[in-house]
C-alpha cells in the first residue's frame, strides 16, 4: 500500500494535502513533511499543505497554503492524522478527483481510493516516514524537521503508546538528514508567563470525581477572565498528568460548544470518547459536547470505567 500510496502521487501534477480541525504538531508536520517531500521528488509538481497550521513553528517548518477550488477539483487529494470526514478543517477536500487517506487512530470511517491506517504508529509523522522510508526517500532537512515535530509532539517526547522500535527507526532516518532539533525544542519548552499563571489557576482549582478521576472545567466566564481561549484551555490538560488514572479539561467556547481532553495512565480512554462522538489515542483522546452540563455525563462514564477495572 506504500508503494501505491507514493505510484498514484506521482500520477498527479496538483496536489492538496488536507488535516484535521484544531490542528496540532503531529497534523501540522506531517502536512508540512510530506508536501517537502514530494516537492524534493518531483520539483514540477504543484503541492499545497492547506488549513491553519500551528501559528508559532510557522517560521521555523513554513508555511500553509491558500488555493481556490478550481485547485482542488483537478488535484489528487491526500488527508493526514484524520479517522473521520466531518474533523477535516477544510471540506473542500470532497472536491478532488482522487483521495488517500493516511491516518493512524482507530478506524471510525473508511474513505478514500487509499485508505492507509496504520494504528502501531504513535503519529501520523510516523507512518508519512515510514511511507518515504519504504520508497527509498531520503528526508532533507527541512522535510525531516517538520516530521520529527509530528513525532516528538504526538507521543509527548516518546512518552505515549504505542511508541516503539520502529518509533525510533524513524526518528534515526530522518536524523540522517543532518537536521537540528534543538531550534525545535526551544519552541516547545519556551514558558509563556502567561501560560504560567494559567497553570497556577489550574493547580488551585482542579477538582476530583467521585471515582477518583482529576478534572478541570472551564467555563466561558473563567476562560475571559484567565485571558486565554478555550483550545488553549484545554490543550493544557496535562498540567495535571499523573495525579489520576484518568484525568480530563472540559473548556467552554463562546458559542457553547465544548472541548474535551482526555489523558490516562493505563485505561482506554479512547472508547470513552468515542461514546460522545470524538476519538484519538487509547490513552489520549478528545470529543465535543454541545453544552457545558453534559460534563457530569462524561464523568459518570469515567468513573464506572474506573470502577470497573478495578472489579476485575
Amino acid at each position: 500500500m506504500k508503494k501505491e500510496i507514493w505510484s498514484l502521487i506521482g500520477e498527479y501534477e496538483v496536489i492538496t494535502i488536507f488535516g484535521h480541525i484544531v490542528p496540532d504538531g503531529d497534523c501540522y508536520g506531517s502536512q508540512i513533511g510530506l508536501k517537502n517531500a514530494i516537492l524534493q521528488e518531483f520539483p514540477h509538481k504543484k503541492v499545497f499543505a492547506i488549513g491553519s497550521g500551528l501559528k508559532r513553528f510557522i517560521p521555523l517548518i513554513g508555511a500553509m497554503d491558500e488555493v481556490s477550488d478550481e485547485t482542488i477539483v483537478s488535484s489528487l487529494a491526500i488527508v493526514l492524522d484524520v479517522s473521520t470526514k466531518n474533523r477535516i478543517e477544510d471540506q473542500r477536500f470532497s472536491m478532488a478527483k482522487e483521495l488517500i487517506k493516511i491516518d493512524h487512530h482507530v478506524p471510525q470511517e473508511h474513505f478514500g481510493c487509499i485508505d492507509c491506517v496504520d494504528t502501531s504508529c504513535v503519529s501520523c509523522s510516523e507512518l508519512v516516514t515510514s511511507i518515504l522510508y519504504q520508497n527509498g526517500i531520503k528526508p532533507k532537512e527541512q522535510t525531516a524537521r517538520a516530521l520529527y515535530l509530528g513525532m516528538v509532539t504526538d507521543s509527548n517526547r516518546f512518552l505515549y503508546a504505542p511508541t516503539s522500535s520502529n518509533t525510533f527507526k524513524m526518528a534515526s532516518y530522518l536524523f540522517e538528514s543532518g537536521f537540528n532539533p534543538e531550534p525545535l525544542y526551544d519552541i516547545l519548552y519556551a514558558v509563556d508567563e502567561k501560560i504560567l499563571k494559567v497553570k497556577g489557576f489550574i493547580y488551585l482549582n482542579y477538582a476530583r470525581s467521585m471515582g477518583g478521576a482529576t478534572y478541570m472545567v472551564f467555563d466561558k466566564k473563567t476562560i475571559a477572565d484567565l485571558n486565554i481561549d478555550y483550545n488553549t484551555a484545554a490543550s493544557l490538560v496535562n498540567s495535571i498528568s499523573g495525579t489520576a488514572p484518568i484525568w480530563v479539561f472540559f473548556a467552554e467556547s463562546e458559542e457553547g460548544e465544548v472541548r474535551v481532553e482526555f489523558r490516562s495512565k493505563g485505561y482506554d480512554v479512547q472508547k470513552i470518547a468515542l461514546q460522545f462522538g470524538g476519538g484519538g489515542h487509547l490513552q489520549a483522546s478528545g470529543c465535543r459536547l454541545s453544552k457545558l452540563e453534559q460534563y457530569h455525563d462524561v464523568l459518570k462514564l469515567i468513573d464506572e470505567t474506573l470502577e470497573e477495572k478495578q472489579n476485575v
